[in-house]
């Protein structure tokens, strides 16, 4: 039972740091995916979808959605 648990933390420990180095990665859409564009601002004929992968303090605009 010893081994289980360790194995489980472990497992754990580096779920936990790939999802802090890299957040997007537990989302499976980005803003690529949707054909956006990351900026400050979206654009008044743009739909905002959040940050979704865009760097802090970036919005992920797109202009359609298919």
């Amino acid at each position: 039972m010893s081994c289980q648990r360790m194995l489980a933390l472990v497992l754990l420990v580096f779920l936990l740091l790939n999802i802090v180095e890299n957040e997007a990665a537990s989302f499976p859409f980005s803003c690529p995916t949707l054909s956006g564009v990351c900026r400050k601002l979206c654009l008044p004929t743009e739909m905002f979808f959040g940050p979704l992968g865009c760097g802090k303090g970036f919005l992920c605009c797109v202009s359609h959605f298919l």
